[in-house]
């Protein structure tokens, strides 16, 4: 019998739950479903052709870059998810053809141009909506592609009403109606407190870290009430930046993607502040009025350096004669 060696080192990290990718995605997928079910009632079948297509989409070219690099198609789940997250940030009137270069952008540039599963830097599907949102702004606007559909909510994105309008906007949006998402968006990234309670149930499963989300809300929080103490005239309040656009989907399932959060927990909490700090600057003096999805991408560049962030080992004295 061949014995075992006597040294094994191995890539960190070095200890392991038992869980499986394939059971990490499937829950992250079924913990979606709640805020896309409400995404696809608000917003009808419009709302599920984007899902839909974007699933779709996704899964034929993770089939095709699993045969052009040749390899077997794995079938645990992360490829729904990361389609699924694309979808959710569409509008629901989305062309069908922008559908399909996200979700190739989202597969071949997000994924496999980094290596695969485990290997990106950035989560896949905000990178592919990215790359569309600087490409084609205009598309990805629902106040202009979404004018003519009846809605019984403003038919302006928060953060557009107060980028335009200044702050007093804010006061027509109630506080209320964006947490069950009553707001102009994607079909499911602004369904608030479904996306809330599917990340609380992540983090109770412990399939994701809870020091990221949290940090991410923190942060900014933190930002927004110093803007708001600063000027409360020009500047909402912190609750009207977390349950408005993209922050809370951000928060607990993009900020949060165990390939591109860090390990070490004070990592975490400064990658989360940090994330989140500047999604609040970004609304504030950006181009964009949404800048969750660039504070994200841009925090993710310096994630591997904050990742050192860690406490130092204890050095033990070892007693001599």
């Amino acid at each position: 019998m061949r014995r075992p060696p006597l040294l094994s080192v191995a890539a960190p990290p070095h200890t392991h739950d038992g869980s499986r990718v394939s059971e990490v995605y499937a829950w992250q997928s079924l913990l979606l479903l709640p805020a896309a079910a409400g995404g696809v009632w608000v917003w009808g079948l419009g709302g599920l052709r984007t899902l839909l297509l974007s699933v779709g989409a996704a899964v034929l070219c993770e089939w095709l870059a699993a045969r052009a690099r040749k390899r077997d198609f794995l079938a645990d789940f992360s490829i729904v998810v990361q389609g699924l997250m694309l979808g959710m940030l569409f509008h629901a009137g989305t062309p069908w053809w922008l559908v399909l270069v996200g979700a190739a952008l989202t597969v071949f540039l997000g994924k496999h141009f980094f290596g695969g599963l485990g290997s990106y830097p950035f989560p896949p599907a905000l990178l592919g909506y990215a790359v569309l949102l600087l490409s084609w702004p205009g598309q990805l606007d629902p106040a202009r592609r979404l004018a003519n559909v009846d809605v019984p909510f403003a038919p302006i994105p928060p953060l557009e009403a107060w980028r335009a309008f200044g702050a007093q906007a804010a006061d027509g949006y109630p506080l209320g109606g964006l947490l069950l998402g009553q707001q102009m968006g994607g079909v499911g990234s602004s369904m608030v407190l479904l996306l809330a309670l599917g990340g609380l149930a992540l983090m109770a499963g412990r399939y994701i870290p809870w020091r990221t989300p949290l940090a991410f809300l923190g942060g900014m929080a933190l930002t927004a009430g110093i803007f708001h103490l600063a000027a409360p005239a020009s500047y909402p309040g912190p609750l009207f930046h977390l349950l408005s656009g993209i922050a809370v989907f951000a928060a607990f399932f993009l900020a949060a993607d165990f390939t591109c959060s860090p390990v070490n927990p004070w990592a975490q909490v400064v990658f989360g502040l940090g994330a989140g700090g500047l999604a609040v600057v970004i609304r504030t003096f950006g181009e964009w009025p949404d800048g969750t999805v660039f504070a994200v991408l841009l925090v993710g560049l310096a994630q591997p350096l904050i990742d050192k962030i860690h406490p130092r080992p204890l050095a033990l004295e070892v007693p001599t004669r």
